[in-house]
């Protein structure tokens, strides 16, 4: 990855494998998060969205559900062996105080972060 990537990114990322369900116009759709941080996460999805797209994320963390709106920072075609499962970054544009603070108290739990 690039540095100057790297210096973009504020919140350090941390591997997890955890459902995810998003909505954007249509019915609630499973994904997958791949990994997480405290500004938004990698999440593989059936569908592929545009940069700049907004969806709607439940996604559970141990014994808690998080809602969030998040925006579509990027995306790619499916990776080798994943026919239907294409990446996304994604970042947070709406979390609530209690959402927020239950994220970083489980990557503070999980990775001592």
């Amino acid at each position: 990855m690039s540095s100057s990537v790297d210096e973009r990114r504020r919140h350090r990322r941390y591997a997890y494998d955890g459902p995810v369900v998003y909505r954007r116009l249509g019915p609630a759709t499973p994904g997958r998060i791949c990994n997480l941080s405290e500004g938004g996460l990698l999440v593989e999805l059936p569908e592929r969205f545009s940069p700049g797209t907004y969806l709607n994320l439940d996604l559970s963390l141990g014994d808690r559900s998080i809602h969030a709106e998040v925006e579509v920072a990027w995306s790619t075609d499916p990776r080798d062996g994943a026919v239907t499962s294409y990446p996304h970054g994604v970042k947070f544009i709406r979390l609530e105080l209690q959402d927020r603070l239950s994220l970083a108290v489980f990557i503070a739990k999980v990775y001592g972060g």
